[in-house]
């Protein structure tokens, strides 16, 4: 079997399309969203599938189309399980039941790795593409190191030396040395994380390419643990100039907000008609780096993502890549938000199939499709209870 193409001869390379709508997902969201309300919640499960059914449906390269086929009752179950095990984590916590609650929370981080790439397992058991359904298993010890043994790890590190500056540089009694040990210690506080993130997103992408198979081909992935760190540390240095224009916006006006308020006395009809502009710079400074934040996030996900694409392979031949920009992301991202506050968020299903589109559109396959071999790897999702409570961390991405 090979995959189908159409017309005489395929074309090098080709990118993934979308051909839903904003109005065709609308009705679906909606239903979605009242079924949940009025099922107090229960309707959850059956929504993400009747969600992730459309886009995959609609979700086509080279002309074939993705099909999900899981069902909302066989992730209802895990679902309701892990409800169940939070409700009575949080009975424990309010009666004080401090070793129970301690028991749950070690059981928690030793098996959440290992429920998470079980669910992935199920999801991806459940795409199909031609007939042919894809697959991943990751090793249990792999996936807890990954997930959460090196984030930990580096996390500790980083708040030991964060520790010891502030100890050694408030000891001294220095105003200029206490000052700089702040500015020291948030900087390592920085970097850790920029290195922990880094790790991370190699690790993790490594994880997933390396594991996953489409039929009986093998995807495969070899990334960067120092470009991935580089992008997460450039991301978070890009929002030092939107962090130090909003505090040159603010500081004086805060200061002299401060000094006006002591020459009229305390009294509180002067100080609400000083404070107004100080409210505006307020307002101002705080968009100022909520914009900021924004963008560096768009900056890291676009760069992220344009890097790890081009990392991966199927089947050694095929080659993929992405091909979004830090503008037309940025521009995408501020207009949905911006109709979608407009509208109380009923403009959500068209910003969601917009952003999506244009995702799909800048994500390309390179290599000749028709020559690829594919045969079912027969692998089946398993039934025993842990990998059915496993299929309740299906969530991502985003259920409506």
């Amino acid at each position: 079997m090979t995959f189908e193409t159409q017309g005489a001869a395929a074309a090098p390379s080709r990118n993934f399309a979308f051909q839903g709508s904003g109005a065709g997902y609308f009705w679906i969201w909606l239903v979605n969203i009242l079924l949940t309300i009025v099922t107090l919640g229960l309707f959850l499960p059956w929504a993400l599938v009747r969600a992730r059914r459309y886009f995959y449906a609609n979700t086509e390269l080279e002309g074939a189309r993705f099909s999900y086929h899981a069902t909302g009752s066989s992730v209802f179950v895990g679902w309701l399980c892990l409800v169940v095990l939070y409700v009575i984590f949080l009975v424990n916590m309010v009666h004080n039941n401090v070793v129970l609650s301690l028991c749950m929370i070690g059981l928690f981080l030793l098996f959440f790795p290992w429920l998470v790439t079980q669910g992935l397992r199920y999801q991806f058991l459940m795409t199909e593409i031609n007939n042919v359904r894809f697959s991943f298993y990751a090793s249990p010890l792999r996936a807890w190191w990954v997930m959460l043994g090196c984030p930990l790890l580096i996390m500790v590190a980083s708040v030991i030396i964060f520790s010891l500056l502030m100890t050694s540089t408030i000891s001294s009694g220095s105003y200029t040395a206490i000052f700089a040990g702040i500015g020291i210690g948030t900087l390592a506080l920085l970097v850790g994380t920029a290195i922990m993130q880094g790790i991370y997103t190699a690790q993790w992408y490594g994880m997933l390419a390396n594991n996953l198979q489409y039929g009986t081909q093998k995807f495969a992935g070899t990334f960067s643990i120092k470009k991935c760190i580089w992008i997460a540390l450039f991301s978070m240095l890009l929002l030092f100039p939107f962090l130090a224009l909003s505090l040159f916006i603010i500081v004086p006006a805060f200061m002299s907000l401060m000094q006006y308020s002591t020459m009229v006395g305390g009294n509180p009809e002067q100080l609400a008609m000083l404070a107004g502009p100080f409210y505006g710079k307020m307002a101002l400074a705080y968009l100022i780096y909520i914009f900021g934040a924004i963008f560096c996030f768009i900056y890291a996900f676009v760069k992220m993502r344009n890097y790890i694409y081009a990392q991966v392979s199927l089947a050694e031949n095929i080659r993929f890549s992405s091909t979004v920009t830090i503008s037309r992301v940025m521009w995408l991202s501020i207009t949905n938000v911006l109709v979608c506050m407009i509208t109380l968020f009923l403009a959500w299903p068209w910003a969601k199939v917009r952003f999506t589109r244009y995702v799909l559109e800048n994500t390309h396959v390179h290599g000749e499709l028709q020559n690829l071999t594919l045969e079912s790897h027969g692998q089946t999702p398993a039934k025993d209870p842990a990998n059915l409570l496993a299929r309740g961390l299906s969530f991502f991405p985003a259920v409506f």
